[in-house]
C-alpha cells in the first residue's frame, strides 16, 4: 500500500456519523447457527454480532510487551514525566496525545499523508479481502501480494490461520459491499532505530533469543503513545526525542488507527464429498479498525519515502499482546 505524497488531502473525520448503512443494518440477514469451532477457533474474523476486541491501551500502560525492562530502563527524567501525565484526567490524555503524535507525524510523513490516511484505509479493505479470499482458494500469487500490503507479524497469523483452514477443508470467502465513513480513531508514533522496534513486534525474521539480546541494547519510554528507543549510551530522553521528532530530525514510524463503517460478507465453506456447505454466513454492517503502519521514515531527508502497510484488523494482534502483557504482569506481581 504505497503513499502517495502528491494526492489531494481529504481530512479525516473525528466522530461518528449516521449513515444509509446503518439504517439498513436491521434489514440483512444474519446466520448464526454454525459450529464455534468454524469460526473464532479456526479463523480470527470478527462477526457482526460480537464485540470489538480490547486493545493494548497506549494512554493507560506502555504500548510495549516487556513491561519489565521498560520500568527499569526509562530514564529518570522519563518517569518524571510518564507519572506527570499519568496524573491527568483520561480525556486530556488522549488530547496531549492526538496533538503530539501528529505534530510528530505530519514532520516525518507530511500534512497530505496524514489527511489522506482515512480514505486510504478505506480503499485498501476490499483489496484485503480480496486477497485474503483468494489466499484460501491456493491461488499461488496471493502471498506475495499480501506480503506488500500487510506487516510481517500480521501476514504471519493470517497464513497459519488459512493453513488451518485448509486443513479441515474449509474456504474463506470475504466480500466488501461498501466502506463508509472513515474516521481517524488512534495515532501512535516510533522515534529511534528501526531494529529496536522490529525486535519488539517481531517484524525482523529472528529468533526470540537474538531479538532479546536486541531489546538490551535499548532503553524505551512510552508516553501518550509516543514511545522513544535510545541506545543506552545515548543521553537523549524521551522529551528531547520528541523536539527532535517534531523539527523534522528523527527516523519516525507512525501507526494509526482508522474505524470503518463496513457493509461486507463474510463466509466459512466447508467442502465434503464433492458438495459445498456453508457453515458460517454473516452478511451485515459493522465497524471495522483498520490499523495502518508507516515504514520508518528518515525526516532529515528532503523527499522521505515510505509505505503504508496494514498492521492489525479489529484490534487481533494488539488484543493478542495485551492478554499476553497482562500475563506477564501477573507473573511479576508475584515475584
Amino acid at each position: 500500500m504505497c503513499a502517495d505524497n502528491g494526492a489531494a488531502s481529504s481530512t479525516c473525520a473525528h466522530a461518528p456519523h449516521t449513515t444509509k448503512a446503518q439504517r439498513v443494518e436491521s434489514e440483512i440477514r444474519r446466520d448464526f447457527g454454525y459450529p464455534a469451532k468454524y469460526h473464532g477457533g479456526s479463523f480470527p474474523w470478527l462477526l457482526s454480532a460480537e464485540r470489538q476486541r480490547t486493545p493494548m491501551e497506549d494512554l493507560e500502560t506502555s504500548a510495549l510487551l516487556h513491561a519489565k525492562d521498560i520500568r527499569q530502563n526509562a530514564g529518570i527524567g522519563d518517569g518524571a514525566v510518564s507519572a506527570a501525565v499519568g496524573v491527568l484526567p483520561l480525556l486530556a490524555r488522549r488530547t496531549l496525545a492526538y496533538t503530539l503524535n501528529m505534530r510528530v507525524a505530519r514532520a516525518a510523513l507530511g500534512a497530505a499523508a496524514m489527511d489522506s490516511v482515512c480514505d486510504g484505509a478505506a480503499a485498501v479493505l476490499p483489496r484485503v479481502a480480496s486477497l485474503l479470499s483468494s489466499a484460501s482458494r491456493c491461488d499461488v500469487d496471493a502471498p506475495e501480494e499480501l506480503s506488500r500490503v500487510f506487516t510481517g507479524p500480521l501476514l504471519a497469523h493470517y497464513m497459519r490461520d488459512l493453513d488451518r483452514l485448509r486443513r479441515d477443508h474449509v474456504r474463506l470467502d470475504l466480500k466488501v459491499h461498501s466502506v463508509e465513513n472513515p474516521r481517524l480513531q488512534h495515532l501512535r508514533t516510533h522515534t529511534g532505530p528501526e531494529a529496536a522496534f522490529a525486535a519488539l513486534n517481531g517484524a525482523a525474521q529472528v529468533s526470540s533469543l537474538r531479538a532479546g539480546l536486541t531489546r538490551q541494547k535499548y532503553r524505551y519510554t512510552s508516553v501518550l503513545g509516543a514511545t522513544h528507543a535510545a541506545p543506552y549510551k545515548t543521553p537523549l530522553s524521551w522529551s528531547a526525542a520528541m523536539m527532535a521528532a517534531i523539527g523534522g530530525q528523527a527516523q519516525v514510524r507512525v501507526r494509526v488507527d482508522v474505524e470503518l463503517m463496513v457493509h461486507m460478507r463474510y463466509r466459512l465453506i466447508n467442502k465434503h464429498n464433492g458438495v459445498d456447505k456453508t457453515i458460517v454466513d454473516d452478511d451485515a454492517t459493522r465497524n471495522l479498525v483498520l490499523t495502518l503502519e508507516s515504514t520508518a521514515v528518515d525526516a532529515a531527508e528532503d523527499q522521505p519515502q515510505f509505505e503504508w502497510r496494514v498492521a492489525d484488523i479489529d484490534y487481533l494482534l494488539s488484543s493478542e499482546r495485551r492478554i499476553e502483557s497482562e500475563f506477564v504482569e501477573a507473573k511479576l506481581a508475584e515475584v
